[in-house]
């Protein structure tokens, strides 16, 4: 017996992509593991610096904190968490290798003490910590007291290739984006307060914007698209600011990933020749100056761009189910359609257990009673193939 699949409605194609952007988060397990392991951190390296009357925080930046990480996809790209270290001095009281080289003293500390296997290991501007499955980049970092800092959490960061100081602002940047769909989190929050949910209990992580969910779909496109040459993958930040700048609140996911995929490279501009992708919180900022010396990561993004567009697009213009899948597939990935496939098969199963589940006689053509002018039941199976 063939089941048929119907065209893929509205309804589907949501839960679908929803289902399917889904699979790319951390596990709940894994977050309270980063969780636990950025906290020993700072614990370790408050004893390190205890007798300093300085206050000293470790938080997360990047994907983590905005709620767009996704799970691995290539061998040996792992969960990548980034941290900061702010050590409460003022910059005038250190200088950018002695606050590396302390910070990498108290890292070491943390090594020496933990259970979990780790490495340390220094690049130019941070410490990384090397797990099996997961390393943890940590930079260090003193607040910038400067009128010219992006907000008030602004902070100055070490370089090994730059003399003075480096400003940047990640917190100020979560802030922005956030800000940025806001109004479709208060929506959904005025509804979940409308169905009795106790907004404040539900977690921030496991209420995602389409804003959010629109970035993982494209950083999970862009990993597929560059496989094999994942060096020329356009970075995270430029793909998330952008994908910032082109949103529009829509009715739903699919039509607000459409439009971002659309027109977000239209948000990239040209300054005396050069392409900017500027900070929006720090304006002076670029995030793609390494442009001008690399022309072409450039090209690699306007031609991923192009990609991504045309195989969202792909998705709405196929018809039935299984190739609607088959572009879900394109976009998010072989686990992300398997896991839209068993979402459209919930109907069926529960119809069949409920014993609306019914076949069009003639034709064996599976339905729920009601959508079949002339069908008969189909009798409820277990597992081990006996009948209820």
């Amino acid at each position: 017996m063939t089941i048929s699949l119907e065209r893929t409605g509205f309804r589907d194609l949501e839960k679908v992509l929803g289902v399917g952007i889904s699979t790319l988060d951390i596990t709940a397990k894994e977050k309270a593991q980063v969780t636990s392991r950025y906290e020993s951190v700072g614990a370790i390296l408050n004893d390190h610096w205890a007798d300093s009357t300085a206050d000293n925080h470790v938080y997360v930046q990047g994907s983590f904190a905005l709620g767009t990480m996704t799970r691995k996809f290539h061998r040996n790209d792992d969960v990548d968490i980034d941290l900061v270290l702010l050590r409460g001095i003022q910059a005038s009281s250190t200088t950018q290798s002695d606050l590396k080289k302390d910070t990498g003293a108290g890292l070491r500390k943390f090594v020496a003490a933990s259970q979990a296997k780790a490495s340390l290991v220094e690049s130019e501007r941070c410490w990384t910590l090397e797990y099996p499955g997961m390393h943890m980049d940590i930079l260090p970092a003193v607040p910038d007291t400067s009128p010219e800092r992006g907000s008030d959490d602004g902070i100055l960061i070490t370089d090994h290739d730059v003399r003075s100081w480096q400003r940047s602002d990640p917190r100020g940047y979560a802030a922005w984006f956030k800000q940025v769909a806001r109004e479709e989190v208060m929506l959904k929050e005025a509804l979940l307060a409308k169905r009795g949910v106790d907004v404040d209990a539900v977690p921030d992580w496991t209420r995602k914007t389409t804003l959010q969910l629109a970035v993982q779909a494209l950083k999970r496109h862009r990993d597929i698209y560059f496989t094999g040459r994942l060096d020329k993958r356009p970075s995270s930040i430029v793909i998330t600011t952008l994908a910032a700048r082109a949103y529009q609140r829509g009715e739903n996911l699919f039509d607000v990933l459409q439009g971002i995929a659309g027109s977000f490279v239209e948000h990239i501009r040209v300054v005396n020749g050069q392409y900017v992708v500027a900070n929006p919180v720090m304006p002076e900022e670029n995030f793609a100056d390494c442009w001008a010396n690399e022309r072409w990561r450039a090209a690699a993004m306007f031609e991923w761009a192009e990609a991504v567009s045309r195989d969202i697009n792909g998705i709405a213009a196929r018809s039935g189910n299984d190739n609607v899948l088959k572009g879900v597939r394109m976009v998010l990935g072989e686990n992300a359609a398997l896991a839209g496939a068993r979402a459209l098969s919930n109907p069926l199963v529960e119809a069949r257990q409920s014993g609306n589940l019914r076949a069009q006689n003639g034709t064996g053509t599976l339905a729920i009673a009601g959508a079949a002018t002339t069908t008969r039941p189909v009798r409820n199976h277990t597992f081990h193939g006996g009948r209820m």
